[in-house]
């Protein structure tokens, strides 16, 4: 409640506004978002000592109490689990220790991988930043993006979908990192250099995940039914529903390995940096929670679309 923060501002700073005003500030106060970006980055260079060399950026939703959709406020894929009310998407860059930098606000439909170049570009021009490396997760990265992010000079480290690579390259990592402990390695693709690494306890884990799934789907076999998203299920010619062996396989083939693309050359930053810069995204992550939780951000009761920028700049 924007009312409820001007009373505890008198009463906790002395800082007194007439509360009649607080709602027709907000369009004035929507415009400052350069200006309060700007301190913010001061504030990580001066207090923080950042050079803003590396940033992270990551994509969450947030969801309005109402049912009322418009040009910006649109159902979409919640994070939330709030797919029947309307959103809005924001893209959010942060320091390596989770400072928040900059934002923007998309509608709530927007592919998040779409984001990324826009939130980038707008970032580095208004403030005069020079282009940086960015860490985002694998929903970020596509051929387009890569091409994208190369043409104008940007570094990235994102996450790999493993299991949209080619079996011939799946068999080559799997037999290179020989389920070794630590293990690494580099190779050059389209999307840039895919580093792969092997960890034992991801191996417990993917293993544990994988066999639960085909239990699962050992069950709707038998009930001869497919199944709603269900892994490992496959439909026959003949109408029935079979284990898919060569899916099994392949998932075998990946249990405990995550891979990481990047265009930054090994000269530059070797593949044990790379994904230990790819394991910061985890500041982002609270960056969020502290503001959904912490600060309030949800949900979001404002209609018009200054206010609900000057809700975000806000929080």
């Amino acid at each position: 409640s924007k009312l409820r923060a001007i009373t505890l501002m008198e009463r906790y700073f002395g800082i007194r506004y007439i509360k009649s005003s607080v709602y027709r500030a907000l369009p004035a106060l929507a415009k400052r978002k350069t200006d309060v970006e700007q301190i913010a980055i001061a504030w990580a260079k001066d207090g923080l000592s950042s050079d803003l060399s590396l940033v992270l950026y990551d994509v969450t939703t947030l969801y309005f109490e109402t049912f009322a959709a418009d040009d910006l406020r649109v159902p979409g894929f919640s994070k939330d689990n709030k797919s029947q009310q309307p959103q809005i998407v924001v893209g959010l860059l942060v320091t390596r220790e989770g400072f928040p930098l900059g934002y923007e606000v998309f509608k709530g439909n927007t592919f998040e991988g779409n984001t990324m170049l826009p939130v980038l570009e707008t970032f580095a021009q208004s403030h005069g930043v020079s282009m940086p490396t960015v860490v985002a997760d694998a929903a970020m990265i596509s051929r387009e993006n890569v091409q994208k992010l190369t043409e104008r000079g940007f570094s990235y480290i994102v996450g790999a979908r493993l299991a949209n690579c080619s079996p011939a390259r799946i068999t080559t990592i799997a037999g290179v990192l020989n389920k070794q402990e630590g293990a690494n390695m580099r190779i050059a693709t389209e999307e840039g250099d895919l580093i792969c690494a092997f960890s034992a306890k991801r191996y417990r884990k993917d293993k544990a995940e994988m066999e639960r799934q085909i239990v699962k789907a050992e069950g709707l076999i038998a009930k001869a039914e497919p199944g709603r998203r269900a892994k490992f299920v496959k439909k026959t010619e003949g109408d029935t529903y079979v284990l898919d062996e060569a899916l099994r396989k392949k998932a075998e083939s990946l249990l405990g390995i995550k891979g990481y693309y990047t265009n930054i050359p090994v000269e530059r930053m070797d593949n044990d940096t790379i994904i230990a810069r790819y394991h910061d995204l985890w500041h982002v992550e609270a960056t969020f929670r502290m503001s959904k939780s912490d600060l309030a951000t949800l949900p979001i009761f404002h209609l018009t679309k200054d206010a609900v920028r000057a809700h975000l700049l806000i929080c």
